[in-house]
């Protein structure tokens, strides 16, 4: 199965807006992999050299073979940080945007000494919202990627059986993903957040805590990755929640599903109708102009209204303080459904996912990933979104 390679025009276009973005900024160096990616088309190791005025330089120590193939910028071999100044051209007393988020401060220091005189500042708030904003091309691989995540979370319903193990489950649903050509991987920017393809987990175990920047968390399998599925049979007339993550090409679309072997207990039944009318109201109001706050906002004023207040987003002790976030080449994007002021644009692809959490009983909830546009929204992930009963 090949990968797809990113035009000539989709580079160019996503270098003219950083560009356009750089005022006072002599250049920005790109050393993380998924934003070389999306500014090279390559995320070989190495590093992307983008000037406010002047054409953008790839310089690769491995593998400068790929790269040369992949991306359609000019490939130079890195041999060497020591004489980047020289061979960038980068002149004294520049003033450099890089990517303070993700980049360790031993690369920084490092940096700073062989770009002596020049100056920093961070530049990865307004990489973020670039990326926020998808093309035409982005869109069809998203689209792609729905597809893997739908057939693999509607595989569920024909190896759901009491007494199978979480993890089992799982690995069933990723087996299938994989063969329709997910990567296996989803990324996510956060320091020390690692998420696997998915959090399959069943009854009490979906509403274990866990550190994870996600409603649920579950109790995994390792004290290294305490999240996800675990070792735990699943029983009949529990939820089973079903979260997964689709990837096409590196392009991510989020979606979850409630499964149950039998009939859930009513508080849960109503629970989760109650999810889906809060994600309906959220999608209805997701168009330019509004903020990540007025639809958090809209999420919580409706939770209390209707009663969720202590389930909605996690227990009081522990909500997770979102009710949707951007999706793209990782999984935590913007804009955040948060107490933020990211603004709603048109061409985002963005996952909202009102999640009930009851401790001692599950999680009952919803996620859809959406794209939108200048007419309202469009749904990616198309499954039923009601509790599918086995």
């Amino acid at each position: 199965m090949d990968y797809v390679l990113h035009p000539r025009s989709e580079i160019d276009a996503r270098i003219r807006k950083l560009q356009a973005l750089m005022a006072d900024l002599t250049g920005v160096l790109m050393f993380q992999s998924v934003d070389m990616c999306y500014f090279s088309g390559t995320a070989q190791e190495g590093l992307v050299y983008i000037p406010r005025d002047s054409q953008a330089v790839v310089m690769i120590r491995k593998s400068l073979p790929r790269a040369v193939q992949e991306s359609t910028l000019q490939v130079l071999p890195l041999n060497s940080l020591r004489n980047l100044k020289a061979e960038l051209g980068i002149p004294p007393g520049s003033v450099i945007g890089l990517e303070l988020d993700v980049l360790p401060w031993n690369n920084y220091a490092r940096l700073a000494k062989i770009l002596e005189g020049s100056s920093f500042v961070d530049i990865s708030e307004k990489i973020k919202h670039i990326r926020s904003v998808k093309s035409d091309f982005e869109i069809s691989l998203m689209k792609e990627a729905a597809k893997i995540v739908d057939a693999g979370i509607a595989s569920i319903a024909e190896h759901l059986k009491e007494g199978v193990r979480e993890i089992e489950l799982a690995a069933n649903v990723e087996g299938l993903m994989r063969s329709m050509g997910h990567q296996g991987t989803i990324q996510f920017r956060r320091f020390n957040q690692v998420v696997p393809m998915g959090h399959l987990m069943a009854g009490p175990n979906a509403a274990v805590p866990s550190f994870v920047a996600s409603p649920t968390g579950g109790q995994g399998i390792s004290l290294f990755n305490p999240q996800g599925p675990g070792a735990r049979k699943i029983r009949r007339n529990e939820p089973v929640l079903a979260d997964f993550g689709g990837v096409y090409n590196g392009y991510i679309v989020d979606e979850t599903r409630i499964f149950a072997m039998g009939r859930l207990p009513q508080e849960l039944e109503d629970g989760h109708l109650a999810a889906l009318e809060i994600q309906d109201a959220v999608a209805r109001e997701l168009y330019a102009g509004n903020k990540g706050r007025d639809l958090f906002e809209l999420s919580e004023s409706m939770g209390k209204r209707l009663g969720y207040q202590d389930h909605l987003g996690g227990p009081p002790d522990n909500k997770c303080g979102f009710v949707g976030h951007g999706v793209g080449l990782e999984l935590d994007e913007f804009p955040v459904l948060g107490p933020t002021d990211h603004l709603i644009q048109e061409k985002m692809t963005i996952a909202v996912e009102p999640k009930m959490i009851y401790p001692d009983l599950g999680v009952v909830g919803v996620e859809d990933t959406y794209l939108t546009t200048k007419d309202g929204v469009e749904r990616l992930t198309k499954l039923p979104r009601e509790i599918w009963q086995v």
